[in-house]
């Protein structure tokens, strides 16, 4: 009988049972399935400590998602900005709302002229239409900050007033291209090379739009009318 005993037995996850301390020495370096009070300790602890980290990444998340939203509605949400230096956001009444330009100052030989360069037709027609207007009455959109992906155009007031409105950069590209581009797609005459070859081009555009070549042409003219409207 050993000198020393356990008051109490130790008892091993696979079974095994002593109150000898030399024998549960001996077994402990044996039996895989054996853990400890310090290993369940440390088990326990990392436990805790994972089921802590994984609560405060879900935290995090939901700080983020929350932060993203708040930066969508910025973003769409169409707001009026005060500024008190250079331009103020009561607009000239002179100046035409947003999507309803005059182009009469634009002559059929012109017309002809963008027709025959069907990749720079439409930024090439904004340019003329927004940046050209006589007593600038087209000048309805512009960029506030090039750093953000914000627009400011033209907008009829609930007031009646006309007023600079905050809108997003895509949607305002989206929109000016559309529009011209029909335009420019009525002008065009099949019958003619020119005309023909505007068409056709502008097939391939709406054919990128939906995904075909990964988008590359349709983006391509967004960035030209960008730079149209960004000098």
């Amino acid at each position: 009988m050993p000198t020393t005993t356990y008051k109490d037995a130790r008892v091993c996850e696979c079974g095994y049972s002593t109150f000898d301390p030399g024998n549960w020495g001996k077994h402990k370096r044996r039996c895989k399935q054996i853990t400890t009070a310090g290993d369940k300790e440390r088990i326990a602890s990392l436990e805790k400590d994972k089921q802590a980290m994984r609560e405060q990444l879900a935290a995090k998340d939901q700080q983020l998602a929350a932060k993203d939203k708040q930066i969508d509605e910025l973003i769409k949400k169409p707001r009026t900005v005060n500024n008190t230096t250079n331009n103020r956001y009561v607009v000239e009444q002179h100046i035409n709302v947003f999507g309803k330009e005059s182009n009469n100052h634009i002559t059929p030989a012109q017309i002809r002229s963008l027709l025959a360069d069907p990749v720079n037709a439409v930024p090439q027609f904004i340019k003329l239409k927004y940046r050209r207007a006589p007593g600038g009455v087209n000048n309805n959109v512009r960029i506030p900050n090039q750093k953000r992906a914000i627009y400011q155009v033209v907008v009829q007031g609930e007031d009646g007033e006309k007023q600079w409105e905050n809108q997003a950069r895509g949607d305002v590209l989206e929109q000016l291209y559309d529009d011209n581009s029909g335009e420019l797609e009525v002008e065009a005459d099949e019958d003619t090379r020119e005309g023909l070859r505007f068409l056709n081009h502008q097939d391939k555009v709406k054919e990128s739009a939906s995904g075909t070549d990964g988008g590359r042409r349709y983006k391509e003219q967004l960035d030209k009318i960008h730079c149209v409207i960004s000098n």
